[in-house]
């Protein structure tokens, strides 16, 4: 993919670490991504110092590096007498001032993609109030980076689109179909607003690719009834339609009603058909 198409993650990360700085109690904030088994920190908040910029941790080495390869919250609160990590990294811990310590990792998909860190400049227990702030931070950081995940993976269709228009079957139209109103909705739920734009870059693309050149002008649908009549294509019932489009479901069959008015159909089959048929839908 285009490497100017996503954003850098680490954006989103300390985007997070800036959030939990008003929202927790942890004072020392930072945390980094992971490839490779790897973690480069490269996100701080309240840090004093800088001796844990660019600190690699190694999966299973130290707290991070257990959380890394546990995929589970790891909790130290007498980091320096903890017995069940390794003490790789106690030189930096102790040069910022860091006495109990947090590390939860950020898993997408079955893969830690990043960890947050918490930690307190006193030995006191880490308990699951003071730790659910950076739970929920890494859960959110989570779905911003499967949805730019699957950003990536939707692009491959434009990127593998011929220049030269080609004929294409019901199944492939409707793939192009189901992953433009996928960006649909994913841009809706991303926070980031650039991540956002470019969603609806991208469904505007797949839109145009999916585009059919031979158009009927004599009927017009409107942007919802054509939502509603794509998702009718791809075989969903009208509460999941609702449900995507963030509409009642009376609301989805009043569009339907509608549309189904102007094709001059009496069913939603018939209304796909008639459709495709006019140059509607691809």
């Amino acid at each position: 993919m285009n490497e100017n198409m996503r954003p850098d993650d680490e954006d989103a990360l300390r985007g997070e670490l800036r959030a939990l700085r008003s929202s927790t109690p942890f004072p020392v904030l930072f945390g980094g991504s992971v490839a490779d088994g790897r973690m480069l920190l490269s996100g701080f908040a309240g840090t004093r110092s800088r001796v844990l910029r660019g600190l690699a941790i190694d999966a299973r080495c130290g707290l991070g590096g257990r959380a890394i390869a546990e995929q589970r919250p790891e909790v130290a609160p007498d980091y320096f007498a903890s017995s069940h990590i390794t003490h790789d990294y106690d030189v930096q811990v102790a040069g910022e001032g860091i006495e109990s310590l947090l590390a939860v990792p950020v898993v997408v998909r079955g893969v830690t993609r990043a960890a947050i860190y918490g930690g307190l400049r006193a030995r006191r227990p880490i308990g699951d109030v003071m730790a659910g702030t950076v739970l929920r931070s890494a859960t959110r950081l989570a779905r911003e980076i499967e949805i730019r995940d699957e950003v990536d993976r939707r692009v491959q269709l434009i990127e593998r689109a011929d220049a030269e228009p080609v004929a294409r079957s019901t199944s492939e139209s409707e793939r192009i179909t189901e992953s433009y109103l996928l960006l649909r909705e994913l841009a809706a739920q991303v926070a980031d607003a650039s991540v956002a734009e470019r969603l609806r870059a991208v469904e505007r693309t797949l839109r145009s690719l999916a585009a059919v050149e031979d158009v009927d002008p004599s009927i017009t649908l409107s942007p919802r009834e054509f939502d509603v009549l794509s998702h009718v294509a791809l075989g969903c019932r009208n509460a999941e339609i609702a449900e995507r489009l963030s509409l009642s479901v009376e609301t989805v069959k009043t569009y339907m009603r509608n549309l189904m008015a102007k094709l001059e159909v009496s069913s939603r089959q018939q209304a796909v058909f008639e459709a495709r048929r006019r140059g509607l839908l691809p």
